[in-house]
């Protein structure tokens, strides 16, 4: 049966066979996340494993956190990656399947699933529906994809069998011999320490000679923009394990909190992508800018819309979910608009700026709201925006 766009289509309850108080008593699962050591300080996706935790508390009576999965007690293990998000229907329908008889339950990742409009989905709300509309149709089931495995539901006997590995070898099939049926699925977020902005590069000025990236991650960005413009890139990163791979790539790596170091100066340009928003003292931060940039320079931000349709409509559904990464990241401490971006920048002293919508698609529906509304159809199809500073 072919799988409906997401666009408009109301899906049904996927019927869940699991949830009864019987099969859920007296159930214990080992849960042994596969970190890297750059992901070990990110508290995103600290929050996201243990918002998968409490997910699989709905479905086994007993988790305990493990560092790999466990030899003996009987007990199946469940190994997650790191970027993983496991909701409890996806869990129940794993657990469902292991029951069945499987020595090794994996579920597929929801972008390789083919339904058109994943790339339009915002929020937890978006992702659930999605994944209740694969379920209700397909179950989940068919044939897995190779190693890596975004998680992996192991018998007692099957990781008992991988003894002394890693969560992570697990998840890359390494040294077993187990063939895990799929069931479910999962959304693995991006690795956003190597993400490379390539949209930023024509904000800046051709004849850049010293730039300052805030936020630098792994230097993917920076090092692009060193390519491109032939100038120095000078990064600041708070993640000391991504900063030692950004110093390969960049003229000079500055590691600690952007309202707290030095990173010399004065700089052509500042770039800070997706940062704004995670900053308690958004006024200090730009008057720090400002003292960066020496007369003539300019600093490019990207900052994401609290105004765009799916948080609007997940409001006007009663939710507001956060996510590791996107709209509602779990530390964004402050959420804009156009007019908010341009308030705060008002009153720091800063008068010179462009404002630039970065669109996204528009759903059919803003077009049936009713006029009284006093809809603004540009922040509804803006999922952020590029903010321009010029300093004389």
């Amino acid at each position: 049966m072919p799988i409906p766009s997401l666009r408009g289509v109301s899906t049904p309850r996927w019927p869940m066979r699991i949830w009864c108080d019987d099969m859920k008593m007296k159930s214990r699962l080992a849960l042994a996340v596969a970190w890297t050591p750059e992901f070990r300080e990110a508290p995103e996706f600290e929050w996201l494993q243990t918002w998968v935790r409490t997910q699989a508390e709905q479905v086994w009576n007993e988790v305990e956190i493990v560092e790999s999965p466990p030899t003996r007690g009987g007990d199946p293990a469940l190994v997650a990656g790191e970027r993983c998000l496991l909701s409890r229907k996806t869990l129940a329908a794993m657990r469902e399947t292991l029951e069945a008889g499987a020595s090794a339950v994996a579920p597929q990742r929801l972008a390789a699933s083919g339904v058109p409009g994943l790339d339009r989905i915002r929020t937890l709300r978006g992702i659930e529906r999605a994944e209740e509309m694969i379920l209700s149709n397909t179950g989940g089931k068919g044939a897995l994809a190779s190693p890596p495995y975004p998680a992996v539901l192991l018998s007692h006997d099957a990781a008992s069998s991988l003894s002394g590995e890693s969560p992570g070898s697990i998840l890359a099939g390494k040294g077993s011999s187990f063939h895990p049926v799929r069931s479910g699925l999962c959304h693995e977020f991006i690795d956003y320490y190597g993400e490379v902005r390539e949209d930023i590069l024509p904000f800046l000025d051709a004849d850049c000679g010293d730039v300052l990236e805030i936020g630098c991650g792994r230097g993917a960005t920076g090092a692009f923009i060193q390519e491109r413009l032939g100038c120095r890139v000078t990064g600041i990163e708070l993640n000391p394990v991504v900063a030692r791979s950004a110093a390969e790539l960049l003229h000079c790596v500055v590691v600690g909190d952007v309202l707290e170091v030095d990173p010399g100066g004065p700089f052509d340009a500042v770039v800070a992508c997706e940062l704004f928003e995670h900053l308690t003292e958004g006024g200090v931060f730009l008057q720090r800018l400002r003292s960066w940039l020496r007369p003539g320079g300019r600093a490019v931000l990207s900052v994401p819309n609290v105004g765009h349709h799916a948080i609007v409509a997940d409001l006007v559904a009663g939710r507001w979910d956060y996510l590791p990464v996107g709209l509602l990241c779990f530390t964004h401490f402050r959420f804009f608009t156009r007019q908010t971006l341009a308030d705060m920048l008002r009153a720091a002293g800063l008068h010179d700026f462009e404002i630039v919508a970065q669109r996204s698609e528009a759903p059919a529906w803003i077009e049936d709201l009713p006029p009284a509304l006093e809809i603004d159809g540009e922040s509804l199809s803006t999922t952020g925006f590029y903010v321009v500073i010029r300093i004389d």
